[in-house]
């Protein structure tokens, strides 16, 4: 009686998962599943800027975009922060950035804690910036950290601060800072 107890238990047990296996395949298939990629998708490249402020956002066929690359990286306990391009138009400055937490616990390192300092100690917010805060475990993020304000002239290099960084594994002061990021010429 044990022996057939057992073997139906198994039997139940693999009709389960046969099942949810053909739900998942049929959520899967599905033409307007969310799950499935968009095979159609494009981009495209404009010469609008885009900029903080809706009411200051132009389209300007004449807006030269000065584009520097790199890897300008520092990194606090397990939490590194990296710059790898920076885009200037027209005076505004957009900061590619990525975020990687090594630890076994999520940050987050919200965009009310990103500022920017120049060479001339010019203080820039940052809270129109495309940044999602939390970081999950052992993970990389990326963003966009745009500049609320134009730069000042003669500006050479900026200084990239998250502050405000909460999780276990935070870094000592909660912040993190990236030094002598140039802009493009």
């Amino acid at each position: 009686m044990r022996g057939t107890k057992t073997a139906v238990t198994i039997a139940g047990v693999a009709v389960g998962v046969l099942a949810l296996l053909g739900v998942i395949q049929f959520a899967l298939s599905g033409e307007n599943s969310a799950a499935q990629p968009n095979p159609t998708g494009t981009t495209t490249t404009t010469n609008v800027v885009e900029t903080p402020d809706g009411a200051l956002e132009t389209t300007e066929p004449s807006a030269e975009v000065k584009v520097g690359t790199g890897s300008f990286k520092q990194q606090r306990g397990m939490l590194t922060i990296e710059v790898t391009r920076v885009e200037v138009a027209n005076s505004r400055v957009k900061l590619f950035v990525t975020a990687t937490n090594a630890s076994q616990a999520r940050m987050t390192l919200p965009v009310v804690g990103i500022a920017v300092l120049d060479d001339l100690n010019r203080t820039y917010a940052a809270s129109s910036s495309k940044w999602e805060g939390p970081i999950i475990q052992g993970t990389t993020a990326s963003g966009i950290v745009v500049l609320d304000e134009k730069l000042g002239a003669n500006v050479k290099s900026l200084t990239l601060t998250f502050s405000s960084i909460s999780g276990q594994f935070a870094p000592t002061g909660a912040a993190i800072t990236v030094t002598g990021i140039p802009l493009p010429k």
